[in-house]
């Protein structure tokens, strides 16, 4: 690729990935809006969709699918404990060290409930799109979405990061090292 291509397509990458951040984040506050309307967060509504199965999820397996630490889905469970929407069971194949976070059905009627509003929510916004530019927009997006999870799954975006200062620092010479990273 010349020189050209080589800056068309990072011009190309940078508006794109400025693209997605904005809808990210347009997304995300009416998805927040949504969930206070029901005395909730974002990443409880999450909670929320991954307990789909009636045999509930363990610890471990919530944090990795929210992408948080356990001690943030222990205070999302005992919210919800509290607020009688899941509880917690013992034992897996014998095993009582094993907890798994379980929905009440009233956890289950609230699952379905917001599963509901916030597709509508989506249908709504999405109403400027044509069927044909979501379908345009759909493969690209899910092949990115899966080369970005396989990045953080393989732990290769902290040496993506190493790669991009060091670049950064070879291209700005002593200048850049005059920056501190903020504390």
């Amino acid at each position: 690729m010349n020189e050209g291509g080589i800056e068309e397509r990072l011009e190309l990458e940078r508006e794109i990935s400025l693209f997605l951040s904005q809808c990210f984040l347009e997304l995300d506050e009416g998805e927040s809006q949504l969930m206070k309307r029901f005395g909730l967060t974002i990443t409880q509504y999450w909670a929320l969709v991954h307990l789909e199965n009636e045999e509930g999820r363990s610890f471990t397996e919530l944090a990795e699918l929210l992408l948080c630490d356990k001690s943030n889905v222990t205070s999302i469970v005992d919210k919800f404990e509290e607020s009688g929407l899941a509880k917690r069971e013992r034992g897996k194949a014998g095993d009582r060290r094993y907890v798994r976070i379980v929905l009440t059905p009233q956890g289950h009627r609230l699952r379905k409930i917001l599963i509901s509003a916030q597709q509508h929510l989506l249908r709504q916004r999405f109403q400027a799109l044509s069927i044909e530019s979501l379908q345009q927009l759909h493969i690209p997006l899910q092949q990115l979405a899966a080369t970005l999870q396989a990045q953080s799954r393989n732990n290769e975006v902290s040496a993506m990061i190493d790669n991009a200062i060091e670049r950064m620092q070879s291209e700005q010479g002593a200048d850049a090292g005059a920056v501190l990273p903020l504390k």
